[in-house]
């Protein structure tokens, strides 16, 4: 019990650090997502550079080495660096480390889409029609399957029909299946790019309207710590006095003047306690 959740939540506090480390590589587009998939399958075709990479015995220096010798000139150097950096953090299991890049894989796809919305319906129109088709569901899953035959499929079945970053996670979909239902696999990727789309609006609440420069400069500064662009929601709420609420992908971030005040009442309460004692 005990055991495994401490270990589980090593590898989600490495996730949650990762997703804040990739932002410095999303401008390097669908390319460096498509490097991430790569090595993730490399990392899980093989147990032992899965075992070298995962141990948390080993040192930095051991890892990045392994690195360098197995993916450098095969994938970008960001990738590379990135990888090494990745596995330099906790993961309870070597499986974790590739189910880690293969999510950053997803969200550094999504972060290379001008359309994540087109992204989501074609996701979801392919995995409709693979579900509706036993045969053809038996044969994307199917382990015997050699992985050139189902690319193959994937190339007759959606070719040029769709965005290039559907095509990237529906290929990822098949090639890095481990075992898994397709369906299955492409439901998750769809559910990790809807959660990055909604991490891309920004809601804000101010105390009086933004002039169109304040409203700029906020999507900027806002832009440049998240690692991708946000859409704004702003809305009047002059009950904060001033300052502003911005809440993305479900965290808020409240500057608002009246939660200062509210904090400082308390703050003041507690130590008229203290001092009184």
């Amino acid at each position: 019990g005990w055991l495994k959740k401490l270990m589980a939540s090593s590898t989600r506090q490495a996730l949650a650090q990762a997703k804040q480390d990739i932002s410095a590589y999303l401008s390097q587009g669908l390319p460096f997502a498509t490097d991430l998939f790569k090595m993730a399958d490399a990392i899980n075709s093989n147990a032992q550079l899965r075992g070298m990479l995962s141990d948390p015995s080993a040192e930095s220096k051991q890892k990045s080495d392994l690195v360098d010798r197995v993916f450098a000139g095969k994938v970008s150097s960001g990738a590379v660096e990135f990888l090494k950096a990745l596995s330099a953090k906790r993961f309870s299991r070597g499986i974790d480390l590739v189910v880690a890049l293969e999510q950053l894989g997803v969200h550094a796809a999504a972060a290379s889409s001008a359309n994540v919305d087109l992204v989501l319906s074609e996701l979801f129109g392919f995995e409709q029609i693979v579900s509706s088709d036993r045969d053809l569901q038996f044969a994307l899953s199917s382990k015997s399957a050699p992985a050139e035959a189902k690319l193959n499929l994937i190339e007759t079945l959606v070719g040029n029909k769709v965005n290039e970053v559907t095509k990237a996670l529906i290929v990822q979909a098949v090639a890095g299946a481990r075992g898994r239902k397709v369906g299955a696999v492409l439901d998750q990727f769809a559910k990790q790019v809807a959660a990055f789309g909604q991490s891309l609006v920004a809601n804000v609440t101010v105390a009086a309207a933004l002039s169109a420069n304040q409203e700029e400069k906020l999507r900027g500064s806002l832009a440049s710590s998240l690692g991708h662009n946000v859409k704004l929601n702003v809305s009047v709420n002059p009950s904060i006095i001033g300052g502003m609420i911005v809440e993305v992908g479900g965290e808020i971030i409240d500057g608002s003047i009246a939660s200062r005040l509210t904090n400082l009442k308390q703050q003041l309460v507690s130590a008229a306690g203290v001092n009184r004692s």
